[in-house]
């Protein structure tokens, strides 16, 4: 993107106080700062492989429990 006269008339005037642009007054939050370069400790990995599938299987069995159930009392085995 280039600033050329154009793009200099769409901008509002700079605050009263202030040299240009790039000037950060006491007060002013300062531009972006890079990237932290220095390691933070460990790494992060995701769940173990299995968990999810150990989830599925779980909720899965809670599920046909619960449709046997509801299939049982309707036929009359619980009566």
């Amino acid at each position: 993107m280039t600033h050329d006269a154009d793009d200099r008339a769409h901008r509002p005037d700079p605050e009263p106080g202030r040299d240009s642009e790039t000037d950060v007054q006491p007060g002013d939050t300062p531009p972006a700062a890079g990237q932290v370069s220095a390691p933070q400790g460990h790494d992060e990995h995701g769940p173990r492989r299995a968990t999810p599938w150990v989830w599925l299987v779980a909720i899965g069995v809670v599920v046909v429990l619960a449709a046997a159930y509801f299939v049982g009392y309707g036929i009359g085995l619980f009566d």
